[in-house]
């Protein structure tokens, strides 16, 4: 899967060629797609783009540095982030959600082969090693496939597989917060569901059926049982209050720049399990604001328009999930050339067109 760290891997070219491929339909759709949306949403993303371009050449390690480039702080995410203007056609979209399923049926696929291969492993280091990929993948895949096909009669046993698919890997990578979107998730179907009681006796069929296999495959009672070890233990909060004791106004909003850190538990850190305070941080106060703009302030506005259609809820709803674990809801999520972002775009670009569009 495409990966912003160029440097690694054998897949380096494919990595590479995969990237040009993406750049070139942002930069070419920029022209093409400049009457399917409405103008202010081009400024904005061009302000954004610009923004963090001028922090990366003033504080980054060069343009020559490849790596940096398509690093979480380059310029190579942002560029990416330029597939929120693609999906304005309807079969091109058509298309994208037809290979959202054939993404589940690979990824699946992989990570079965994987279960009978290598197992769960012994404790969550091993796991996320070899199941993080997927789990993440999955994480903003299964939502939006469970709920977009859910008045489609012929997937109605695929969508429920894709869920199995996602909470499975979720639970074998320890995950609370995975566990807790998917939870929301089946909440919302659950909503929109006019058999209710039907509904509500498949679930706990299902639920039962889980945990009987969780509790009878060796494997997966472990990764359930280290689970339940973690319970409700803050892995966060104090990581957090070190992180803003250490903020100042300026760099707030100018932005620290491409090497920002801050010191906690002995070393220093660059990341954090909360997006939006990270890119406030490194890129500074307008990029931050204008992400948010057009990742959280125009979704809600969708979500709660009257008399809204169901599809749009749903991509809506997908979006306001990805604000939420970027304020630290789930881990592991992040602006990044990854192929989930990727689909986070597209799925945005679909909502900003429909916004373009009233």
């Amino acid at each position: 899967m495409t990966f912003g760290i160029l440097s690694l891997g054998p897949e380096k070219f494919i990595r590479e060629f995969s990237v040009f491929l993406i750049f070139l339909t942002v930069i070419l759709n920029l022209f093409v797609s400049k009457k399917e949306y409405k103008p202010k949403i081009f400024i904005v993303y061009l302000t954004l783009f610009l923004c963090i371009t001028l922090n990366f050449l003033l504080t980054g390690p060069g343009i020559g540095d490849l790596t940096a480039l398509m690093d979480k702080r380059g310029i190579g995410t942002w560029i990416c982030f330029g597939l929120i203007f693609i999906s304005y056609n309807d079969k091109r979209y058509e298309f994208f959600k037809k290979f959202i399923i054939i993404s589940v049926l690979v990824i699946s696929a992989l990570a079965l082969f994987n279960l009978v291969d290598f197992g769960s492993g012994a404790y969550r280091g091993q796991a996320l090693s070899k199941y993080r990929v997927y789990a993440v993948n999955m994480m903003w895949i299964t939502p939006y496939i469970f709920l977009i096909t859910k008045n489609n009669p012929k997937l109605i046993f695929f969508r429920f597989y894709a869920l199995f698919i996602g909470v499975f890997l979720a639970l074998i990578i320890q995950t609370r917060s995975f566990l807790l979107i998917y939870t929301l998730v089946i909440a919302f179907d659950f909503f929109y569901t006019k058999k209710k009681t039907y509904y509500t006796v498949g679930i706990l069929i299902a639920a039962v059926l889980f945990v009987f296999i969780l509790i009878s495959t060796p494997s997966l009672s472990s990764s359930l049982d280290l689970l339940m070890q973690r319970g409700t233990n803050d892995t966060r909060s104090g990581q957090l209050d070190v992180f803003i004791s250490q903020l100042n106004f300026f760099e707030v909003i100018v932005g620290k720049g491409y090497y920002a850190s801050y010191f906690f538990n002995g070393r220093y850190y660059p990341f954090l399990d909360n997006q939006w305070l990270l890119l406030i941080w490194w890129a500074g106060f307008i990029p931050a604001m204008a992400y948010f703009y057009l990742t959280a302030v125009i979704p809600i506005k969708l979500f709660f328009k009257k008399n809204q259609d169901y599809e749009t809820k749903v991509e809506a709803l997908i979006l306001i999930i990805w604000c939420l674990a970027c304020g630290g809801l789930a881990i592991y999520t992040i602006m990044m050339i990854d192929y989930f972002f990727f689909i986070i775009c597209i799925i945005q670009s679909r909502l900003l067109y429909k916004f373009s569009k009233t």
